[in-house]
């Protein structure tokens, strides 16, 4: 093992730090496995000395180098923090290297290495090196709350003590929070409110309210995403009446999380909201997309006729924004869960497939359609899943074959070999047919070998 620590000193002389790193990681690996020593660090290891050679290399190797390096010292454990706290403290040192020190004693959660980690953060350090040290308590998880609580009470350490807190998922830190959600500081009240959605408290619906009226857009699109999370007490609270004016918000982004807000809350009185928001031609569509899946999360069959109605509404919109908040409409049918509404939402589809409807020239339209029918997974649908297997697009076709083998495969291939011994049938359907038929054989031999 000494023949290693020489081998470091010798690679060191040479300037060769990664050789330097790898004996040293070595050596330290040895000396923890060595059979005659029955604790470590112990008497017979030299650790000063490989902790000297870890800090040349920090002092002197590229970044790579360094960045390796911390694996050693993480092997040492405690005997490294003091001698890398000492570099730390040293301003004089190179930026670079106390930033490395930074990143290493993060791997050490102590009470040294929390204080002067509260340290760098309160002083007028370079921001790089108070971001790790926020993180670096952050990370600490509930060992860092009481320093960071007492950071947030400094102006000059507010902001990076904030938003340290946020990132610890702990049930103390919420009194903390609530001190601040109508802090001045714009990023503090986000990082506040943000944190407070990951909570459930009797304390937070109260604050987040009064977040909803925030001058400062992420604000509201916090608060509107932690009230999302109380959509079991939207009776109590008044949720709906309190979110809806939120679709209108000046901030697109607040507006779609009121919209996804009320589809969790699924009344009534939130489908109807969203239903006038989607009738609303200056909407865009992207927006309109959001308030669709609202109402198809609701699973109600008010949301299914509001659904049905939006079908054939004209948006006002260009053709293909039109066909894609169709598809939008079809998708959320064909995802419903509730097997009572199943059969109603097949109803839903098939009168729109037979409506002539212009969104229906959309291939990506017809394949919706097509899935969607399968997950339904209605026989009913069968006739005009076949009607599909007409259009010249082939991948139509082979979703509306899918499809059939989800209802019932041998309903299906028993149905298609019937049509195909018709005289009457056209061309393109026929060829659709003889597709669908060959699809068929060739699911029903790769079943058969199972």
């Amino acid at each position: 093992m000494s023949n290693l620590l020489e081998q470091a000193k010798i690679a060191a002389q040479q300037l060769n730090w990664s050789l330097v790193n790898h004996y040293l990681q070595q050596f330290i690996s040895e000396s923890k496995s060595n059979k005659t020593t029955s604790t470590f660090p112990n008497d017979n290891v030299p650790l000063d000395e490989v902790i000297d050679l870890g800090i040349e290399v920090l002092e002197n190797g590229d970044f790579q180098e360094k960045w390796d390096i911390n694996k050693l010292f993480k092997q040492i454990g405690k005997p490294a923090i003091s001698p890398l706290i000492e570099i730390l403290k040293d301003r004089e040192i190179d930026l670079e290297e106390r930033w490395f020190v930074t990143r290493i004693l993060a791997e050490f959660n102590s009470e040294e290495v929390i204080e002067v980690m509260g340290n760098i953060i309160v002083s007028s350090e370079a921001e790089d090196l108070q971001e790790i040290a926020a993180e670096t308590l952050a990370n600490f998880g509930e060992s860092g709350v009481e320093l960071l609580t007492d950071l947030l009470a400094k102006p000059e350490s507010r902001l990076l003590a904030m938003k340290a807190l946020a990132k610890i998922n702990c049930i103390r830190i919420i009194p903390v929070l609530l001190t601040v959600v109508k802090d001045e500081n714009d990023e503090v009240r986000i990082a506040a409110i943000s944190a407070l959605t990951n909570y459930s408290d009797s304390r937070i619906p109260i604050v987040l309210i009064s977040a909803l009226k925030d001058t400062v857009a992420k604000v509201r699109k916090a608060a509107v995403i932690g009230l999302a999370g109380y959509a079991n007490l939207h009776q109590e609270l008044g949720l709906v009446k309190l979110l809806q004016p939120l679709l209108w918000d000046i901030n697109f982004e607040v507006s779609q999380q009121a919209a996804i807000a009320l589809g969790k809350i699924g009344t009534n009185s939130a489908a109807t909201a969203l239903f006038e928001l989607l009738k609303t031609a200056t909407v865009p569509v992207f927006f309109k997309i959001d308030a669709v899946r609202g109402l198809g999360w609701m699973e109600t069959k008010l949301s299914l006729e509001y659904l049905q109605n939006l079908l054939g509404y004209n948006f006002l919109v260009e053709d293909n924004f039109h066909a894609q908040i169709v598809n939008e409409i079809i998708t959320a049918l064909g995802k419903l869960e509730k097997s009572e509404l199943k059969a109603q939402a097949t109803d839903i589809l098939i009168e729109f497939i037979v409506s002539g409807n212009s969104s229906l020239e959309s291939v990506y339209v017809k394949k919706s359609l097509a899935l969607a029918l399968g997950y339904l997974g209605n026989i009913h649908a069968l006739d005009y899943l076949i009607q599909l297997l007409e259009d010249e697009d082939n991948s139509v076709r082979l979703h509306s074959v899918a499809a059939m083998k989800q209802l019932d495969s041998e309903k299906a291939y028993q149905r298609l070999i019937s049509l195909s011994q018709e005289a009457t049938l056209n061309s393109q359907l026929k060829t659709g047919i003889e597709i669908a038929i060959a699809e068929m054989n060739k699911f029903n031999k790769i079943g058969n070998r199972e």
